[in-house]
């Protein structure tokens, strides 16, 4: 991580605590604050904020959307409903990082294979991309993809898509 100097009032630059500078961070990355009220907050210049900011997304704004909406559904219900919706969602999600871990450790045991034919990187192309279906999605994109009936040509045009593809999971 880069140091970041705080302005005071004498202008005299001092190195940033890092705490100061992961809490500024999460507040920009939560997306609910300006930059200015950022810097307010932790009593630091907006060009500071800005400075440490520069080039980070602010990814947490839709979760918090998401978030809203949901407690917003659940208002309606009563405990027992709200309890078991919950409860659905959790089973929901250890089941989808399950199978996320498990998509994942098959293409680390393809990969660990040689292969010695177009039917093995074949084999090895099916398993990276049911991983990526299952990790990221599927999407109109790769639906083209794969329908389109191109095939790999060489062990070289294989491994340049599966490192392209593993660079995304």
């Amino acid at each position: 991580m880069r140091g970041f100097l705080l302005l005071g009032r004498s202008m005299a630059a001092k190195p940033l605590d890092k705490s100061i500078v992961d809490s500024i961070i999460v507040d920009w990355r939560v997306g609910q604050l300006s930059q200015q009220s950022i810097a307010d907050k932790h009593e630091v210049s907006k060009g500071a904020v800005n400075k440490i900011c520069k080039g980070i997304e602010r990814d947490g704004a839709t979760i918090v959307t998401a978030g809203i909406q949901y407690k917003q559904a659940l208002q309606g219900h009563d405990d027992r409903i709200v309890t078991a919706i919950e409860t659905a969602v959790d089973d929901r999600v250890k089941r989808q990082e399950w199978l996320n871990v498990q998509a994942l450790q098959n293409v680390k045991e393809s990969m660990a294979h040689p292969c010695e034919g177009q039917q093995d990187f074949q084999r090895r192309a099916d398993t990276i991309l049911k991983a990526k279906d299952t990790v990221i999605g599927k999407s109109p994109d790769v639906a083209v993809q794969i329908n389109n009936g191109r095939s790999i040509q060489s062990p070289d045009e294989f491994r340049s898509i599966a490192r392209e593809l593993l660079d995304e999971i």
